[in-house]
């Protein structure tokens, strides 16, 4: 069953206007986001996607999502970056390391933010426009490291958060049907969905429930996206 939840991702876009939480639309269109990726489990996940599309084998229903890349977890490596850009997928900046970065000192943060973006864009094709903070949290300094990252790259001005507040991590609640169960409570036309990567026992969790989901969204005629593509819906 799927709870609509798009009045509470209102009331909350209104009170953190730096942040996207959602697209609003009355299309149904749905943004899937994966965080903490970069290592080579990530390929199980890119796996699944396209397992999905061919299955369902009609250019509306093809699955596409936005990458949320840890650069320290890429080991130096482009394969998975390439891997990703060759899917058709996007590529999104989530810092060098998986940490809270609105603990950080301005200075540093802003350094790991053009760090990441450097990695992210060195020798690829990647076109990178979102970051996402990590646990979802954010200051005003940042968002002066955000907001000069946009004049000089083209980043989005918000900050890329999501309609949800994953669970996904922990070890009481990643069971997989678990997150289908979860996650399906907050899909609504516009909706923002994340699901996370980053070990092998999270990236193959995360490929059990998007068999479920990506189905189930797709009996329900949802199309699912990246997130500059949901972004520029009307």
């Amino acid at each position: 069953m799927f709870f609509i939840t798009q009045p509470l991702a209102s009331f909350v876009a209104q009170t953190f206007p730096d942040a996207l939480f959602y697209k609003p639309t009355d299309k149904p269109v749905i943004a899937l986001t994966i965080d903490d990726v970069g290592d080579t489990s990530t390929q199980f996940i890119l796996d699944a996607i396209n397992k999905h599309n061919q299955i369902v084998n009609t250019p509306e229903h093809q699955a596409k999502a936005t990458f949320f890349l840890t650069t320290s977890h890429l080991m130096g490596k482009k394969e998975t970056i390439i891997n990703i850009l060759e899917q058709q997928h996007e590529i999104g900046n989530h810092g060098v390391f998986d940490r809270t970065h609105a603990d950080l000192e301005p200075q540093e943060f802003e350094e790991e933010l053009l760090k990441a973006h450097q990695e992210l864009t060195e020798d690829t094709e990647a076109k990178i426009k979102w970051f996402r903070p990590g646990r979802g949290r954010y200051n005003p300094t940042m968002l002066k490291s955000l907001l000069k990252l946009s004049e000089t790259e083209g980043y989005n001005r918000q900050f890329a958060l999501a309609s949800m507040i994953p669970i996904d991590t922990y070890t009481l609640t990643e069971h997989p049907l678990f997150t289908v169960g979860y996650v399906s409570q907050f899909v609504f036309p516009g909706a923002i969905l994340v699901l996370h990567g980053g070990s092998m026992i999270r990236s193959k969790n995360t490929v059990l429930a998007l068999e479920k989901l990506l189905l189930e969204l797709t009996q329900k005629n949802y199309k699912i996206v990246s997130l500059t593509e949901l972004f520029e819906q009307h």
